[in-house]
């Protein structure tokens, strides 16, 4: 694509991953000129793949309040199914935990699992590449496969160089990329140490030929529904696996499943044993999980990380933001990351259309947004570290657990449905049904400060109270 006619840009956006792309269609639609660069294409392998009910609240909100209909076919099964592909989710219908002890079968006695509605996991390649396509239609520009070689940022403007000798000059920047961030190289924004609590390494992959969770097990006709039709989640004392199908459902024609094996790693640190070689070797210890992979093959290389957690001390400034994952990243037990990737990009939107209309970036605009996103990464770094510790104990994991959900239902999903979703659906609701555009909405109280209690995972009240003395019993253990 020719950027002959401008190379001046509202907003430039590193990265056009799933936050990126959404961000930049966001920014499209209302009109501003928005360019995301990207040192890679689509479609491309990605993990963040299972989403909860929180996730989905989040994308039908985002949807709703910036008038972008496309965005609420990410929002459950069905929609993905019709409208973008049944190849890019798998079919969740519940979120469940299988506790194993080395050397022994899998026991009925140690499973929890709950029904959730008809939810998806994001085959992200389809996902992403969805998303993209989505941006560049509501005019997004995109460069692709770029490298950049500088990034000067000033009172007055940004100012990008790529390796092909092109510059590009916008507003505001928001970095989307990643772990790799350039923004907080190039600034060292980075915290080293990382200042969370939890410790975690993984083993990750795509496979096929994983057989059903339900065909390795012992019976159980107490199961609410198949293990096959939800998240499933081995778990084992420093540690755990998820199991994200994409063929189990009618309509899937795609045979993969991911596969990541998350590990404490003070207790099991990094080896340089091939991963490969390292995940066939834990698994034997546990023979539930061995059977379920005995005729499983990975279609692409094994990914083996260092520690998982990195954090930020500060994760924006002068003329710039970073997303979540550009700024700090936890453990993807219970997936936060995609919830808090959209809890920052509803207020962040609104913040850089404000900015943009009055042409003032001051940071004291974006301040309580900066904190509230380093609040929520301290948070769920507590809900993670307690999760590594009560996998010690079934008995253990089973209260912890249903603290977590309680937190997760009344101060996530329930606050934002009955809060905020709720009107916008009955206001909408005409619109959709007729297929046009949702209707334009006032977006300044988006960019106040007390919209930031709303969209607050954190509990409130009683119920604050009985999960903080919940976190200080679990660290006591």
């Amino acid at each position: 694509m020719s950027y002959n006619e401008t190379k001046q840009f509202d907003v430039i956006i590193l990265g056009s991953g799933i936050g990126g792309s959404i961000l930049a269609t966001i920014l499209a639609k209302h009109k501003a000129r928005v360019l995301i660069i990207d040192k890679g294409n689509h479609p491309r392998f990605a993990i963040g793949e299972s989403i909860t009910s929180h996730t989905e609240i989040l994308l039908s909100l985002i949807s709703h309040y910036y008038s972008v209909p496309e965005l609420e076919n990410l929002s459950s099964f069905q929609s993905i199914s019709d409208n973008i592909s049944a190849s890019a989710c798998g079919y969740k219908r519940s979120f469940g935990f299988l506790y194993h002890q080395e050397g022994k079968e899998q026991s009925p006695l140690e499973r929890i699992q709950w029904g959730v509605s008809h939810s998806s996991h994001l085959f992200r390649q389809e996902i992403d590449h969805y998303l993209v396509k989505l941006a560049i239609k509501y005019g997004a520009k995109l460069l692709p496969e770029t490298n950049i070689i500088d990034i000067n940022i000033d009172e007055n403007q940004v100012i990008i160089k790529t390796e092909a000798g092109e510059q590009f000059n916008s507003n505001y920047l928001v970095d989307a990329s990643g772990h790799n961030s350039i923004i907080a190289k190039k600034l060292n924004l980075r915290e080293n140490p990382p200042r969370f609590k939890n410790h975690s390494r993984s083993i990750f992959t795509h496979m096929v030929g994983v057989k059903p969770v339900d065909d390795c097990l012992q019976v159980n006709r107490e199961n609410i529904m198949p293990w096959h039709q939800g998240t499933a989640h081995h778990v084992f004392d420093g540690g755990w696996m998820w199991v994200i199908p994409f063929n189990n459902h009618e309509k899937s024609t795609n045979p993969i499943c991911s596969i990541g094996l998350n590990l404490d790693i003070r207790r099991f640190p990094k080896t340089e044993i091939p991963p490969e070689q390292e995940f066939e070797n834990f698994i034997s210890r546990f023979p539930s999980i061995a059977t379920q992979f005995e005729t499983a093959k990975p279609v692409r290389n094994w990914i083996s990380t260092n520690q998982l957690q990195y954090s930020s001390h500060s994760c924006m400034g002068k003329r710039f933001f970073l997303l979540p994952h550009a700024s700090g990243f936890v453990d993807p037990i219970f997936s936060p990351g995609l919830i808090q990737t959209f809890m920052s990009i509803i207020p962040l939107a609104a913040l850089i259309m404000k900015a943009i209309a009055s042409n003032d970036f001051s940071t004291k605009y974006f301040a309580p947004l900066e904190r509230f996103q380093q609040d929520i990464f301290d948070y769920n770094d507590r809900i993670a570290n307690c999760t590594y510790i009560v996998f010690t104990n079934f008995n253990l994991m089973n209260a912890w657990l249903r603290v977590w959900v309680l937190q997760h239902i009344i101060s996530g999903s329930y606050k934002l449905f009955v809060g905020e979703l709720l009107g916008l659906l009955i206001t909408d609701y005409p619109e959709y049904k007729a297929n046009v555009e949702f209707k334009i909405k006032d977006l300044s109280r988006l960019t106040e400060f007390d919209y930031l209690k709303n969209i607050d995972p954190r509990p409130q009240g009683w119920s604050r109270d009985f999960v903080e003395e919940a976190i200080a019993e679990v660290e006591k253990v």
